[in-house]
Protein backbone atom coordinates (compact mmCIF):
# COMPACT_ATOMS: atom_id res chain seq x y z
CA UNK A 1 0.00 0.00 0.00
CA UNK A 2 2.72 2.63 0.91
CA UNK A 3 4.39 1.94 -2.41
CA UNK A 4 1.02 2.48 -3.76
CA UNK A 5 0.27 5.91 -2.21
CA UNK A 6 4.20 6.61 -3.32
CA UNK A 7 3.19 5.94 -6.73
CA UNK A 8 0.29 8.30 -6.21
CA UNK A 9 1.46 11.40 -4.64
CA UNK A 10 4.57 11.73 -6.88
CA UNK A 11 2.58 11.25 -10.10
CA UNK A 12 0.47 13.90 -8.73
CA UNK A 13 3.67 16.17 -7.85
CA UNK A 14 4.85 15.22 -11.44
CA UNK A 15 2.23 15.57 -13.43
CA UNK A 16 1.71 19.33 -11.70
CA UNK A 17 5.03 19.95 -12.66
CA UNK A 18 4.74 19.02 -16.04
CA UNK A 19 8.48 17.52 -15.79
CA UNK A 20 10.72 17.55 -18.96
CA UNK A 21 10.54 13.78 -21.17
CA UNK A 22 6.64 14.33 -20.71
CA UNK A 23 4.73 14.32 -23.69
CA UNK A 24 0.98 15.88 -23.16
CA UNK A 25 -1.92 14.95 -25.37
CA UNK A 26 -5.80 15.49 -25.94
CA UNK A 27 -7.72 13.10 -26.87
CA UNK A 28 -7.64 13.76 -30.67
CA UNK A 29 -4.13 12.72 -30.60
CA UNK A 30 -2.90 9.38 -31.43
CA UNK A 31 -1.11 7.54 -27.87
CA UNK A 32 -2.00 3.92 -28.87
CA UNK A 33 -0.10 1.86 -26.40
CA UNK A 34 -1.59 3.22 -22.58
CA UNK A 35 -4.89 5.10 -24.13
CA UNK A 36 -5.53 1.06 -25.90
CA UNK A 37 -5.16 -0.32 -22.55
CA UNK A 38 -7.71 1.86 -20.76
CA UNK A 39 -10.27 1.77 -23.38
CA UNK A 40 -9.96 -1.73 -23.61
CA UNK A 41 -10.51 -2.28 -19.90
CA UNK A 42 -13.60 0.12 -20.36
CA UNK A 43 -14.74 -2.58 -23.37
CA UNK A 44 -14.13 -5.49 -20.61
CA UNK A 45 -15.98 -3.98 -18.20
CA UNK A 46 -19.07 -2.95 -20.69
CA UNK A 47 -18.97 -6.47 -22.17
CA UNK A 48 -19.40 -7.69 -18.09
CA UNK A 49 -16.18 -9.43 -18.88
CA UNK A 50 -14.46 -8.80 -15.18
CA UNK A 51 -11.60 -11.49 -16.16
CA UNK A 52 -10.13 -9.56 -19.36
CA UNK A 53 -10.58 -6.40 -17.76
CA UNK A 54 -8.68 -7.93 -14.34
CA UNK A 55 -5.83 -9.09 -17.17
CA UNK A 56 -4.84 -5.43 -17.81
CA UNK A 57 -4.48 -4.68 -13.95
CA UNK A 58 -1.16 -4.53 -12.15
CA UNK A 59 -1.48 -7.50 -9.35
CA UNK A 60 -0.53 -4.10 -7.05
CA UNK A 61 -3.16 -2.23 -8.26
CA UNK A 62 -4.89 0.35 -5.96
CA UNK A 63 -8.04 1.53 -7.05
CA UNK A 64 -9.51 4.21 -5.46
CA UNK A 65 -13.49 4.88 -5.75
CA UNK A 66 -15.37 7.82 -4.18
CA UNK A 67 -13.16 7.28 -0.90
CA UNK A 68 -13.16 3.15 -0.89
CA UNK A 69 -9.93 1.40 -2.05
CA UNK A 70 -8.73 -1.38 -2.85
CA UNK A 71 -5.09 -2.05 -2.50
CA UNK A 72 -5.09 -4.90 -5.25
CA UNK A 73 -5.85 -6.71 -7.87
CA UNK A 74 -7.42 -9.58 -5.81
CA UNK A 75 -9.15 -7.26 -3.39
CA UNK A 76 -10.61 -5.23 -6.74
CA UNK A 77 -11.35 -8.99 -7.97
CA UNK A 78 -13.05 -10.01 -4.99
CA UNK A 79 -15.03 -7.10 -3.82
CA UNK A 80 -16.08 -4.57 -6.76
CA UNK A 81 -15.55 -5.72 -10.23
CA UNK A 82 -18.42 -7.47 -10.74
CA UNK A 83 -20.78 -4.66 -9.81
CA UNK A 84 -18.76 -2.27 -11.69
CA UNK A 85 -19.15 -5.03 -14.70
CA UNK A 86 -22.91 -4.85 -14.40
CA UNK A 87 -22.66 -1.03 -14.00
CA UNK A 88 -21.16 -0.31 -17.23
CA UNK A 89 -23.09 -3.24 -19.39
CA UNK A 90 -25.71 -1.14 -18.20
CA UNK A 91 -25.06 2.50 -19.20
CA UNK A 92 -24.15 4.96 -22.01
CA UNK A 93 -20.88 6.73 -21.05
CA UNK A 94 -19.71 9.29 -23.42
CA UNK A 95 -16.22 10.25 -22.95
CA UNK A 96 -15.83 14.43 -22.59
CA UNK A 97 -12.50 15.08 -22.41
CA UNK A 98 -9.38 13.08 -22.15
CA UNK A 99 -5.69 14.31 -21.36
CA UNK A 100 -2.45 11.57 -21.54
CA UNK A 101 1.40 11.96 -19.96
CA UNK A 102 3.02 10.08 -21.93
CA UNK A 103 7.03 9.10 -20.58
CA UNK A 104 9.49 6.23 -21.11
CA UNK A 105 8.01 3.85 -19.24
CA UNK A 106 4.74 5.47 -17.70
CA UNK A 107 2.00 6.99 -18.42
CA UNK A 108 -1.24 9.05 -16.78
CA UNK A 109 -4.71 9.06 -18.76
CA UNK A 110 -7.48 11.39 -16.94
CA UNK A 111 -10.67 11.41 -18.69
CA UNK A 112 -13.94 13.30 -17.87
CA UNK A 113 -17.30 11.01 -18.66
CA UNK A 114 -21.09 11.75 -18.58
CA UNK A 115 -22.75 8.75 -17.90
CA UNK A 116 -26.50 7.87 -18.63
CA UNK A 117 -28.82 5.25 -18.43
CA UNK A 118 -30.14 2.78 -15.91
CA UNK A 119 -29.22 0.67 -12.97
CA UNK A 120 -31.20 -1.61 -11.12
CA UNK A 121 -34.13 -0.13 -11.68
CA UNK A 122 -33.23 3.12 -11.28
CA UNK A 123 -32.15 6.28 -13.52
CA UNK A 124 -28.78 7.01 -13.64
CA UNK A 125 -26.86 10.69 -14.88
CA UNK A 126 -23.13 11.42 -13.46
CA UNK A 127 -20.48 13.26 -14.23
CA UNK A 128 -17.56 11.24 -13.61
CA UNK A 129 -13.83 12.28 -13.73
CA UNK A 130 -10.64 8.94 -13.96
CA UNK A 131 -7.06 9.13 -13.72
CA UNK A 132 -5.52 5.70 -14.47
CA UNK A 133 -1.63 5.51 -14.18
CA UNK A 134 0.20 2.74 -16.36
CA UNK A 135 3.41 1.43 -16.67
CA UNK A 136 5.03 0.04 -19.37
CA UNK A 137 7.17 -2.69 -19.41
CA UNK A 138 8.94 -4.03 -23.08
CA UNK A 139 6.03 -3.26 -25.47
CA UNK A 140 3.10 -3.36 -23.31
CA UNK A 141 1.32 -1.43 -20.64
CA UNK A 142 -0.50 -2.18 -17.40
CA UNK A 143 -2.72 -0.58 -15.64
CA UNK A 144 -1.09 0.45 -12.03
CA UNK A 145 -3.32 2.83 -9.83
CA UNK A 146 -7.20 4.04 -11.15
CA UNK A 147 -8.95 6.65 -9.20
CA UNK A 148 -12.75 7.15 -9.86
CA UNK A 149 -14.97 9.94 -8.39
CA UNK A 150 -18.05 10.95 -9.66
CA UNK A 151 -21.27 13.58 -8.95
CA UNK A 152 -25.04 13.84 -10.66
CA UNK A 153 -24.95 15.17 -14.04
CA UNK A 154 -27.08 17.84 -14.70
CA UNK A 155 -28.95 17.29 -17.64
CA UNK A 156 -28.86 15.45 -21.01
CA UNK A 157 -25.33 13.73 -22.02
CA UNK A 158 -23.47 15.89 -24.69
CA UNK A 159 -21.57 13.99 -27.92
CA UNK A 160 -17.60 14.60 -27.55
CA UNK A 161 -18.08 16.71 -30.33
CA UNK A 162 -20.07 18.97 -28.79
CA UNK A 163 -17.36 19.79 -26.28
CA UNK A 164 -14.64 22.42 -25.78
Amino acid sequence: MVKNLLLSFALAASLAAAPAGWAAASSGDAVPGPVSVVDAFHAALKANDPATALKMLSVSVSIFEQGFVDQTRADYAGAHIAADAAFASNDLQILERRIIWLGDNAACVISKTHTQGNFQGHPIDLVGTETMVLQRSGNSWTIEHIHWSAHPGEGEAKPAADKH
